[in-house]
């Protein structure tokens, strides 16, 4: 069934732009071959956890590839982002949960969040992408998905060309606290697509914060160099 259908409409592979044989999933053996990891999930002060340093206290930050305008992997961000490509952002985040896990360093976690984004965007794309790569992620770690805890409040702007001091501005107008009881006492992995300077996932983690015993670690697909 899969080969006919790979007849009718071939699946291709995000990077590379060559279509998909076989067994192949998403992205071709080839290009996972050469997949720009970037095992912060094995490494204790990684980058990643440096850029909170002085700004927030996250237990542990991890992205499970490098993100660069030069380089064809940028293009899996987008794919999910304005694609529709729903299946490829749960295999990433199949990808980062399964790294997560064995890594040893998240075995207390215990619940995922994921960041919202605003009811405007849900709309357009039909999904929350951060949601589909948490669900993933809980699914490999073993732990719950927890949703409706953080809330996306109206009228946030786009950060996409904002320099760092506005993102910060904006995220932290752009975040509230919907439902504290449900993360009280445990450690929570908030997961969202990219980490670029922080400031959406320092928003979202102050507000986390917020209630009583939370600890809070994070995940993102990819890291901006």
């Amino acid at each position: 069934m899969r080969d006919l259908a790979d007849l009718i409409l071939p699946r291709v592979c995000p990077v590379c732009r060559e279509i998909l044989r076989g067994v192949e999933r998403e992205i071709c053996l080839d290009c996972l071959s050469s997949f720009p990891y970037t095992y912060f999930w094995s490494l204790r002060d990684n980058p990643a956890e440096e850029l909170f340093w002085g700004k927030i206290y996250f237990q542990r930050v991890a992205s499970l590839f490098y993100y660069g305008d030069d380089s064809d992997y940028g293009r899996l961000i987008h794919e999910i982002k304005y694609n529709g490509r729903r299946t490829l952002a749960l295999f990433l985040g199949s990808m980062l949960g399964k790294r997560l896990r064995e890594s040893g360093l998240y075995e207390d976690v215990d619940a995922v969040v994921a960041v919202p984004v605003s009811p405007v965007k849900s709309r357009m794309r039909g999904y929350n992408q951060a949601a589909l790569i948490g669900t993933a992620v809980a699914s490999e770690m073993g732990v719950e998905l927890i949703k409706g805890v953080l809330k996306r409040n109206l009228f946030s702007q786009s950060q996409t060309t904002m320099d760092p001091e506005s993102r910060l501005r904006n995220a932290i107008t752009s975040f509230s606290l919907a439902n504290g009881s449900k993360i009280r006492g445990r450690h929570i992995l908030l997961v969202d697509d990219v980490l670029t300077t922080g400031a959406t996932l320092e928003a979202c983690g102050a507000a986390l914060l917020g209630v009583d015993g939370c600890r809070v670690s994070v995940a993102t697909l990819a890291y901006v160099e």
